[in-house]
């Protein structure tokens, strides 16, 4: 895949089955796709096709990563799918911890068929605040990935998915992009979950809740 800016980004992409809606996965802060592709098999039940990318500089993709370079990626992932036919109405944006704030970019105003956050900030200024209190505010923080502003505009079922034992974004944030999200829209809280642990602590209501969100609001 190519982004606006001429760097290429690599991803992996399952086409079974055939027809079926897409998942465009969009992860976390760290590894790269292959580590990541543990995923499919814990969505593997909810029977979508997936396409799970390598954001600017991570894996074998091209570049540095930036803020503007990671929404370039999420852009250029939908225009891929475009050209393989997959249109926007046919896909699920599921963006996990850092992956949400680059969904909620590329979701905007956008009439896809659900966006799905999970373990995401509502900004980095505020996970900061959170995560470092005795920062001052207005210092600056350089990037922002303010999703709690973008997710008012989100035009598809939202459902917003977080452990209660986050240790590192509290759950707090997760339910101030839940109060934001236009309806429709469900909130999924994992009981003694954490950061990274959320679809192993849940176990198998993990796709099960997904599914039902889907089913009830995204006709799949």
């Amino acid at each position: 895949m190519e982004c606006a800016d001429g760097v290429r980004i690599h991803g992996l992409w399952w086409r079974e089955p055939e027809g079926a809606p897409v998942i465009l996965f969009l992860h976390g802060n760290a590894q790269e796709v292959y580590s990541w592709s543990l995923v499919r098999r814990e969505l593997e039940p909810l029977g979508c096709r997936m396409l799970l990318i390598d954001y600017h500089g991570y894996g074998k993709s091209e570049g540095e990563p930036h803020e503007e370079g990671l929404y370039l990626d999420g852009e250029a992932a939908l225009a891929w799918l475009k050209e393989k036919g997959v249109e926007e109405e046919e896909t699920i944006i599921f963006g996990k911890s850092l992956g949400g704030a680059v969904a909620c970019e590329i979701a905007r105003d956008r009439r896809l068929k659900a966006l799905i956050l999970e373990s995401t900030f509502t900004s980095l200024a505020s996970a900061a605040r959170r995560l470092f209190p005795f920062l001052p505010r207005g210092v600056p923080l350089g990037e922002t990935y303010d999703s709690l502003k973008k997710i008012v505009r989100a035009r598809c079922p939202v459902l917003v998915i977080h452990g209660d034992r986050d240790e590192l974004i509290p759950v707090e944030e997760g339910l101030e992009l839940y109060r934001a999200a236009p309806d429709p829209k469900e909130l999924y809280l994992v009981p003694g979950a954490g950061h990274n642990d959320v679809s192993l602590v849940a176990g198998e209501e993990y796709p099960r809740r997904i599914a039902s969100f889907l089913s009830a609001h995204a006709g799949l």
